[in-house]
């Protein structure tokens, strides 16, 4: 016996006899962590960047980026003992996976290009908690779009419509991700959150500003 899909609104048959998915619904889970989750794309966090990107310059001349950095670096340190260890024993092929992929972006992005993209996707969490349907959807952007700094992870295809190239990128499992968000999240998570909480207040005072220039205006006789 088969079940119908539970996502809202779908009728489909699930993907397999004990599932509670379709297909389509059973892969947007795994690729975007829940259902009805759409992707977070470059151009959706460009602005967050550039935020981030402003703050840090302000705070150039303290070793914040430095300590970053060095979070950053024992991320990678830990992912290559990690993959040792796999080497010379059993494990979990997750956490392995997990390891290789941290150690393929390690090689091929820059530590600065992670750091924005990891501190602007709490901040962008924080000024817009609906474009996330869950954490573990958040945990999920927040690896896909650092996987996304670097075309390894990528493959390309030709539309036959619009003879445009494409890029479609290679898909983890969900506890490969889950793991990589925990380890993202232990290194920058704490920058990320401060920085959040310091651009919301930086807008309730522009915010506040503005109200008070309007009751001046208002006042006036």
């Amino acid at each position: 016996m088969f079940y119908i899909c539970q996502a809202p609104g779908c009728g489909s048959r699930a993907a397999t006899r004990y599932g509670i998915y379709c297909s389509s619904h059973k892969a947007q889970l795994r690729r975007h962590g829940a259902i009805g989750q759409r992707a977070i794309t470059k151009a959706d966090l460009k602005l967050y960047r550039a935020l981030v990107a402003a703050r840090l310059e302000k705070n150039k001349d303290k070793p914040l980026l430095t300590q970053l950095e060095a979070r950053w670096g024992a991320v990678l340190t830990y992912a290559e003992s990690v993959r040792e260890e796999a080497r010379r024993k059993p494990m979990v092929r997750y956490r392995r996976e997990a390891a290789i992929e941290m150690l393929r972006i390690g090689k091929n992005v820059q530590p600065g290009d992670v750091i924005e993209t990891v501190l602007a996707m709490y901040v962008m969490q924080d000024q817009q908690p609906r474009c996330f349907k869950s954490d573990q959807a958040f945990r999920t952007q927040k690896v896909r779009r650092v996987r996304g700094l670097t075309r390894l992870n990528a493959d390309a295809w030709t539309d036959a419509k619009t003879g445009k190239r494409k890029l479609v990128y290679r898909d983890l499992g969900q506890r490969t991700v889950t793991i990589m968000g925990g380890w993202i999240a232990e290194a920058l998570g704490p920058a990320g959150i401060m920085f959040a909480r310091l651009e919301r207040k930086d807008h309730e005072k522009k915010q506040e500003a503005l109200l008070a220039f309007r009751d001046a205006l208002g006042s006036m006789e």
